[in-house]
């Protein structure tokens, strides 16, 4: 009866310690599991938001010593805030998605910046500037609106959604908003 009861002691003593080190090994093996899958859409929307948002931010800086009127260089002021806030949300969830970022802006873009930054200081710059950022803003907002009626990945459809007001205020804030050129 002693063995019997040794036994029986010695087995409850091993299953506990299995289940607790089950336990204990769970969130490792979480850890360790693949990121959530990516579509396409949702690659290409966070590619572009970060070299739109990079491009963003070097030609709003651009603006704030370049630009001849206060208001142009107010928007870029807000321009500035806003991407860089929007950026770190977009490699936030990129990190968190396994996605890899490029480093820069697009080749189209950086040509886009040295084209204004050779109107630096002259009549022609603030007109040009507001006419770049319109299109890019039309564009960014055409893949938000994509990005939430067919994004696969919950938080890229989430930065989406919080993106949007922001875009539209830029939207309209270059088209027939606050500057006119």
């Amino acid at each position: 009866m002693y063995t019997t009861r040794s036994r029986a002691r010695s087995a409850a003593v091993c299953a506990a310690t299995l289940c607790v080190m089950g336990a204990t090994s769970l969130p490792a093996l979480a850890a360790s599991s693949p990121p959530p899958t990516v579509s396409t859409l949702d690659r290409q929307l966070l590619t572009a938001a970060h070299q739109g948002n990079l491009w963003e931010i070097t030609t709003s800086l651009q603006a704030q010593s370049a630009a001849n009127s206060a208001c142009v260089r107010r928007a870029a002021a807000d321009f500035i805030r806003d991407h860089r806030t929007l950026d770190a949300g977009v490699v936030k969830t990129a990190a968190k998605l396994g996605v890899a970022l490029p480093s820069g802006q697009s080749g189209a873009q950086s040509k886009q910046t040295a084209a204004l930054k050779s109107l630096a200081g002259t009549p022609a710059y603030d007109a040009a500037w507001l006419k770049d950022q319109y299109p890019a803003h039309v564009q960014t907002l055409a893949l938000i609106d994509k990005e939430i009626a067919s994004g696969t990945s919950p938080l890229v459809k989430s930065l989406a959604k919080s993106a949007r007001p922001v875009v539209v205020r830029h939207t309209q804030m270059v088209n027939h908003g606050v500057c006119h050129a």
